[in-house]
């Protein structure tokens, strides 16, 4: 493959995300499963009627938003806000947010394959000369070139599913913590995915903290037990999740949480486990 070959996964391109709308309640139940409520904040659209499998008629509502609300950086925004595409390949998908979406950088562009980070970097090369684009060599499971904090928001756009088809549960998690890492308190990752979100989420949130509500017949009576739990462990690393059901795919919405409660403690060891990482992949280089 040259500088000139493109590969939309998906066949998704930033155009049919500027502007969307999504519904807000499909995979609502879901997300509370892992204890969060499926958030909605822009302009709320009348979606009509439909029958549900049980034949009884329920009313749908879609969220209309864009592209720029859903990562937490608009276009308008030109304080510098560093936006990640992860396991970019050889998508346009970054350039077109530049050239016509009205971002204005830095875009990085990260893979792990050396020849994609070549070909990118000879036709993005306007680009990287003006400082709107970076290409890196990085690795989604550890992400060693990127600081702690150091991103306001990531995208992925067909990694992640690729991982989940292939029955990768360690690296999904891998990504997950490393993302979160990197993200700035408040920060947000996309992730584009054709896969079912009670699927899905089992591979990348904490299972323990999945609800086990269970019902019990007591004297013809139904009483509903729940296992208790501990901490909800996501909710320290992602203050929101939302599985947002566009027309053609869906985005997985993962907000970091603020850390209020992280200590400075548990910042050195997170610090020293970076440094370790990066001296590790120094060696094998």
């Amino acid at each position: 493959l040259g500088p000139s070959d493109v590969y939309e996964w998906g066949s998704i391109s930033l155009q049919d995300v500027m502007k969307h709308r999504y519904d807000a309640a499909l995979y609502a139940r879901e997300v509370q499963k892992f204890g969060y409520n499926q958030q909605a904040e822009s302009t709320i659209l009348d979606g009509g009627v439909e029958m549900d499998t049980g034949g009884q008629s329920k009313e749908r509502q879609y969220i209309e938003t864009t592209f720029g609300e859903c990562i937490g950086v608009h276009p308008e925004d030109h304080s510098g806000r560093k936006i990640l595409l992860l396991g970019c390949g050889n998508s346009k998908f970054g350039e077109d947010m530049l050239s016509s979406g009205g971002w204005t950088g830095p875009i990085i562009q990260a893979d792990v394959s050396q020849r994609v980070v070549t070909t990118m970097t000879e036709r993005c090369g306007a680009y990287i000369a003006d400082g709107t684009m970076e290409i890196v060599q990085d690795d989604a499971t550890s992400l060693t070139a990127f600081e702690d904090d150091s991103i306001d928001a990531a995208v992925d756009k067909g990694m992640m599913d690729a991982l989940f088809c292939a029955n990768r549960p360690d690296q999904l998690m891998e990504i997950m913590k490393n993302v979160n890492r990197v993200l700035v308190p408040g920060g947000i990752y996309c992730v584009f995915s054709f896969s079912r979100p009670e699927y899905m989420l089992e591979q990348v949130l904490d299972k323990g903290n999945v609800d086990t509500s269970s019902s019990t017949d007591v004297g013809h009576t139904m009483v509903k037990k729940k296992r208790r739990r501990s901490d909800n462990v996501n909710k320290k690393l992602w203050e929101d999740v939302q599985v947002r059901a566009l027309d053609s795919i869906l985005i997985y919405r993962f907000v970091k949480a603020s850390g209020d409660e992280e200590t400075s403690g548990e910042s050195h060891a997170r610090k020293m486990e970076r440094q370790k990482r990066q001296r590790m992949q120094r060696r094998k280089q």
